[in-house]
């Protein structure tokens, strides 16, 4: 699946902004990993000092700036079984996006790729860590 149509979905069901929602997308694609052996998007994310952005779909909704995304959709987008993205979203609103930063940048995936420069965190750093 693209990141973009998993973003698509989220924000036309739920309301939250752009870099909450780069923060959610981390989450998701750790659930997938953890539960279902297998990323739920191919592209890769980044670590911020705003925790992780998946660069376009940061550049899609940059316009928004810290305002709640807009539902662009009369109908909330199809992207089959998405329970899990649900789940995971439902948990991430009970959090501030302070709170979802100060988790992520004390994992090791997020670590790993600061420390090294390497702005990239890694499907298989991810794996590693959620693994255990």
């Amino acid at each position: 699946m693209d990141a973009k149509e998993v973003a698509d979905y989220i924000v036309n069901k739920y309301y939250i902004n752009n870099l909450k929602l780069q923060n959610v997308l981390y989450f998701i694609q750790a659930k997938y990993l953890l539960e279902l052996n297998k990323p739920c998007f191919e592209q890769s994310m980044e670590a911020s000092s705003f925790g992780v952005v998946v660069a376009d779909v940061y550049d899609k909704y940059k316009e928004y700036e810290n305002g709640l995304i807009p539902h662009e959709a009369k109908d909330v987008p199809d992207i089959g079984d998405s329970s899990l993205i649900d789940e995971v979203v439902k948990q991430c609103t009970k959090r501030s996006l302070s709170q979802l930063i100060d988790i992520i940048t004390k994992q090791d995936p997020w670590k790993q790729a600061n420390e090294s420069y390497q702005s990239e965190i890694t499907v298989d750093s991810m794996k590693a860590y959620f693994a255990n």
